[in-house]
């Protein structure tokens, strides 16, 4: 099977240049002059549009199994594939978690049946509970051990548990002490993998939460219950674990200004530390909770003007080198409960690219950077490039083709995720994904997946190596 991109204007991390694509059986051929490239079984002409590499989402919670009436792997693929996204990575805490080798493979082989992208595994610590388990999941092809850092764990469904109070002690797998955690580090280091974690910490949590003295009534209750010095003190600690071991250390969904000058201090110094940030730290303020109202609770939470502007300067100066959704879905019902009450997160999957490319249009982000941190260099991070995130001969023919000038406005009733409620529902955008390309196969047109699901697990190439910074 032969495939031509004709016309394309390929964006890259360091260029941009016109190009016409040539595939074979799933894999990128070569590049040519427009209008040179030879006979293909499929044409596409894609004039004025931007062609990236296939967008990959590195922070996907598809609750399945086990919670598959908020969401399931099928719903979140079509959404990522209706996105503009051709490679997601999946979270560890389905029910059960991904946990061992066994879950590993059992999890890879049902997600395959019904994959409308390609996706990779995350793997889950229960801190002393696996810790032998992590050197052979890193050796199976887990793109990274994720770390609840400060949460218990239900000890039979490993669900989280996020009041301790809410459950007999007996049930419980407690939160892993700081010694726990530096073994945790250690051990994924000898492994060659990489570690990552929700940063807050939990007495800073607890301690917050003690002085507010009533529960959530606002928002401004919300960022006083989980403060910027929850995070700030978790990377922190993080840092000198990961000084001291050696271990390559990932911050997911960072959200706060000194959160970001944390980690540009430790990689100053010479610390294998990277972060990820999301839209919606972004985007978004806590301003924005007049408009949207209580749907927007994530954790860590979206907090204030100078923490936006500190994100995207971390985002630019290459402090940051990834961006994810953070897909976290819950039911309708549930996020339209009262902030106290609901469930924190939100889907994102579908809207990532989105989001992004109207920040590029409008001049905050350049396409080649935005070609960095939600293509190759989020594929360096987790071991995957040159595989994925890369337009160069022998890499995945996976695309990301983009018609700059689009202006449409997101609306729930037209995303493809189990439950419609996104906090960007109503935004007008400049900048569209329109056709989304997975191993030289078409996987969607004008934001409908098209096709048979197609989607195969991923793996690192090991040993995994570091994530360069540009």
């Amino acid at each position: 099977m032969r495939t031509k991109i004709s016309r394309a204007t390929v964006v890259t991390p360091f260029s941009r240049f016109q190009a016409d694509i040539m595939c074979r059986d799933g894999v990128i051929e070569g590049l040519v002059e427009p209008s040179r490239g030879g006979v293909a079984d499929e044409a596409i002409d894609v004039a004025g549009k931007l062609v990236f590499p296939g967008f990959i989402d590195p922070h996907v919670h598809s609750r399945d199994p086990g919670l598959t009436h908020k969401e399931d792997f099928a719903h979140s693929t079509r959404a990522a594939a209706a996105g503009g996204i051709t490679t997601i990575l999946e979270m560890p805490n389905a029910l059960p978690p991904v946990a061992d080798v066994p879950s590993f493979r059992h999890r890879a082989a049902r997600h395959s049946e019904v994959a409308s992208v390609d996706f990779g595994l995350w793997a889950l610590s229960l801190g002393s509970e696996n810790l032998d388990q992590v050197p052979r999941l890193v050796e199976e092809g887990a793109v990274g051990v994720k770390l609840f850092w400060g949460y218990a764990l239900h000890r039979v469904t490993r669900q989280l548990v996020y009041n301790l109070a809410d459950e007999p002690p007996e049930q419980l797998i407690l939160p892993p002490t700081n010694g726990e955690v530096l073994e945790l580090f250690a051990t994924v280091a000898k492994a060659g993998g990489l570690l990552a974690a929700h940063c807050e910490d939990r007495e800073v949590i607890e301690a917050s939460q003690r002085a507010l003295r009533h529960d959530l009534e606002g928002y401004g209750d919300l960022l006083a219950a989980r403060p910027d010095v929850a995070e700030a003190t978790a990377i922190a600690t993080a840092a000198e674990l990961a000084r001291a071991t050696g271990c390559r250390f990932h911050v997911v969904h960072l959200s706060s200004a000194r959160g970001v000058e944390i980690v540009r201090q430790s990689q100053r110094a010479g610390i294998s530390i990277t972060a990820e940030t999301c839209p919606q730290y972004l985007t978004l303020t806590d301003e924005d909770y007049r408009l949207i109202g209580p749907m927007m609770k994530v954790y860590p939470p979206i907090r204030r003007a100078a923490d936006r502007e500190a994100l995207w300067q971390g985002l630019l100066d290459g402090t940051i080198t990834s961006v994810g959704s953070d897909h976290a879905p819950h039911t309708v019902e549930e996020k339209q409960q009262p902030l106290a009450a609901q469930p924190a997160g939100c889907i994102g999957v579908e809207t990532l690219a989105p989001v992004m490319l109207n920040a590029m249009t409008q001049g905050r982000i350049s396409a080649e950077r935005l070609a960095w941190v939600c293509s190759e260099g989020t594929a360096r991070l987790y071991g995957l490039y040159p595989q994925k995130g890369a337009i160069l001969p022998g890499s995945d023919a996976d695309f990301t083709i983009v018609d700059p000038q689009a202006e449409w406005q997101i609306d729930n009733a037209h995303l493809h995720s189990k439950h419609k409620l996104s906090p960007w529902h109503g935004r007008r955008v400049r900048g569209r994904p329109v056709v989304g390309v997975l191993r030289g196969q078409v996987i969607m047109r004008d934001g409908e997946p098209v096709g048979a699901p197609s989607g195969r697990l991923v793996r690192p190439r090991h040993p995994q190596g570091r994530a360069a910074r540009a």
